[in-house]
């Protein structure tokens, strides 16, 4: 830990010194030549981060902390993106921008809300719902969904929906394919004007805004990985506690002495941060949570084929062990199968049962769905007037993003299945606890990624992948410390990089100089795989800014002392 420690003191303090740049009085003329040429190199990227759109920069600034963020934010000019594989993260309205459709009568008033909101409102408005003052961080309760007067009565259950990847994005683009959900938003309260409000914009943080009403600078939840000591890691690698605030649910199920039933039901750790700490929390009990993580993996995202609870979580939490035994998922795989006309065990063009054995395609949500409703009987979610919780996290769009994009048909039948599935819900809920008696918000936690192909006004020639690898071995290779095969990359993300500053120090470097470096990189530089630039676009710049968190943090574009 002292070495990380050290470290980061010696960026800010470096970086903090050029920024106030004159070399100090007496210094050597080398000292101050390296000085001005250092504050020159600071400069330059503070003009370019300042030349960042400032909705941009400050859903960047919400979206790290200088103490567990990475050395380097990195902003690729738009539409480009930092690509090991389809990437979501960034702070452009194309991935920011959500639904949020609050329904249940007679709890919501119905109508359409064109103001803007954020994510952070929706714990806020959760605990007003309930008649629960839940004080978020940086959220606030959305009056328009409160029917005047308000029934007597509380929603025995209430639904956080959270359809993973799902996007405004996506949802206008495959505009038709989600009529259920049109057909009833006249009934709803639906808001044309949410965004996540930070960047990156994926999976941790956004689940940990929409349970905590908190953007991640607050909630510590930034990012698939943080920095912890001398570790980078993912936020939940140790269970739920480097989430730094309590969730509406934590608050609310120890305010009603844990009366209330409570639960998730997602597909990874990541997804728990709209849960909440389960009995880590002071006065909590062991919610219910079932998710789907592979817990082997080294990387973000993965999952295995059967429901878990990592052993990281499982202490704080209960894991029902019959959601493994609830039938039926071959014959939801046959009958996705048999949709072209043919049982060929493809879907469309794609094996089947090379896809996670199936959970990789849209067959996932009629299963998952059951497994829902099973928990939803089990656990007696509604059952009595003491209003409970259940939060869920649908990830088909998410991962039929990833794999296929956006603009590709097997994205089409993902949006499909959701919406035709959002019926099968609303009707077993209607049923099992009762018409008018839960209520619901559905949104998403962000967009998904065009193909780099596609091109739209705004995107005439589609985007750049700027690909991880080659990117990595070209910084590597031009600071690498001679005679060392140590990596000056720690590690690299879409949105940032995490820098070994004491083999950069060895070479007399600083975090500025990485950051200075690549601003230069251009389509040819960051080449991925076979893919060439087209004509006349090989020394095309990628990055509209790259600036060292210390030095992001102080930008005077940024209104300082106030949270943007």
């Amino acid at each position: 830990m002292r070495r990380a420690l050290r470290s980061r003191v010696w960026i800010g303090v470096t970086a903090l010194a050029l920024l106030g740049a004159a070399a100090a009085p007496g210094g050597s003329p080398a000292m101050a030549d390296s000085s001005a040429q250092q504050k020159e190199e600071i400069d330059a990227l503070v003009k370019a981060a300042c030349t960042v759109p400032r909705t941009q920069l400050v859903r960047m600034w919400r979206g790290t902390r200088p103490d567990w963020g990475g050395d380097l934010l990195m902003l690729p000019e738009y539409p480009d993106f930092v690509s090991g594989g389809i990437s979501h993260a960034g702070p452009w309205n194309y991935l920011q921008e959500v639904p949020m459709f609050w329904y249940g009568p007679p709890f919501i008033k119905p109508g359409v809300v064109n103001r803007p909101v954020i994510s952070t409102d929706i714990a806020p408005t959760e605990g007003a719902l309930l008649n629960y003052p839940f004080h978020a961080p940086d959220g606030q309760p959305l009056p328009e969904i409160f029917p005047s007067p308000r029934p007597n009565n509380l929603p025995r259950l209430l639904v956080t929906l959270v359809w993973d990847g799902g996007g405004m994005d996506v949802l206008n683009y495959w505009n038709k394919d989600w009529p259920y959900l049109h057909s009833i938003m006249d009934k709803g309260a639906w808001f044309t004007n949410d965004t996540i409000g930070s960047s990156p914009s994926n999976t941790p943080p956004i689940h940990s805004t929409i349970g905590t009403g908190a953007y991640p600078r607050t909630s510590g939840t930034l990012d698939e990985f943080v920095r912890i000591g001398d570790e980078i890691e993912k936020p939940n690698d140790r269970g739920p506690a480097f989430q730094l605030v309590p969730t509406f649910a934590d608050l609310y199920d120890r305010a009603m002495n844990n009366k209330p039933v409570v639960g998730e039901i997602a597909t990874l750790s990541a997804h728990l941060g709209m849960l909440g700490h389960g009995s880590m929390w002071g006065g909590g009990d062991k919610d219910i949570a079932v998710t789907r993580e592979n817990v082997s993996a080294q990387t973000g995202g993965a999952e295995t084929v059967t429901w878990n609870l990592a052993p990281h979580m499982a202490p704080y939490y209960t894991f029902p062990k019959y959601v493994n035994k609830v039938p039926g998922f071959q014959r939801d795989k046959d009958q996705l199968d048999a949709a072209d006309g043919a049982k060929d065990g493809l879907w469309r063009t794609n094996p089947i049962d090379q896809m996670l054995g199936g959970f990789d395609t849209p067959a996932r949500v009629p299963y998952q769905t059951r497994v829902i409703e099973t928990m939803i009987k089990r656990e007696h979610f509604g059952a009595d007037k003491t209003p409970d919780l259940l939060f869920i996290n649908y990830k088909t769009i998410d991962t039929i993003g990833h794999a296929f994009t956006i603009n590709s048909p097997e994205m089409s039948d993902a949006v499909k299945y959701q919406d035709t599935y959002l019926k099968v819900l609303i009707d077993f809920l209607n049923k099992q606890v009762g018409k008018g008696k839960w209520a619901m918000v559905l949104t998403a936690d962000h967009g998904h990624q065009y193909s780099p192909t596609y091109t739209a006004p705004g995107r005439p020639n589609g985007a750049w992948q700027i690909d991880v690898t080659h990117m990595e071995q070209d910084i590597n290779q031009h600071f690498a410390v001679p005679g060392s095969n140590a990596s000056v990359i720690e590690k690299m993300r879409p949105t940032q990089v995490w820098l070994n500053t004491d083999l950069l120090a060895q070479r007399g470097f600083t975090v500025a100089d990485v950051a200075t470096y690549m601003m230069t990189l251009t389509q040819q530089d960051t080449t991925k795989r076979s893919i060439t630039p087209a004509p006349g676009q090989a020394d095309t710049p990628v990055f509209k800014s790259v600036v060292p968190l210390q030095v992001f943090d102080k930008l005077h574009c940024l209104p300082q002392g106030e949270t943007p």
